[in-house]
């Protein structure tokens, strides 16, 4: 379980503090207003825009790779590394042996 980026843990940590601070008998208007304050701003357009823009954010560095192709560079260059990798242990092999 993951809401807002806080765990279980720091949601328990947050509610006992509540409770502390509001104690027992207020602790049930505060929570009906902080209730109605997410319900407004999850519904909101703004916080949409925010989660759109989170999700393009985190997928930007995949898209610019296939935009331009480096994709491709990536897996030529990685098998360049691959074969000079394999060179350079064969030359190490047959230097051991002389």
């Amino acid at each position: 379980m993951n809401l807002f980026g806080i765990g279980p843990l720091e949601l328990g940590l947050i509610l006992l503090l509540a409770l502390i601070i509001f104690g027992p008998k207020d602790i049930e208007k505060a929570s009906k207003a902080v209730g109605k304050v997410l319900n407004k701003l999850i519904h909101s357009e703004s916080w949409r825009t925010v989660q759109k823009t989170s999700q393009e954010l985190k997928n930007l560095p995949n898209r610019l790779i296939r935009e331009y192709g480096l994709d491709e560079l990536e897996k030529t260059t990685k098998g360049e590394l691959e074969k000079a990798d394999s060179e350079l242990k064969q030359s190490i092999l047959s230097e051991k042996d002389k």
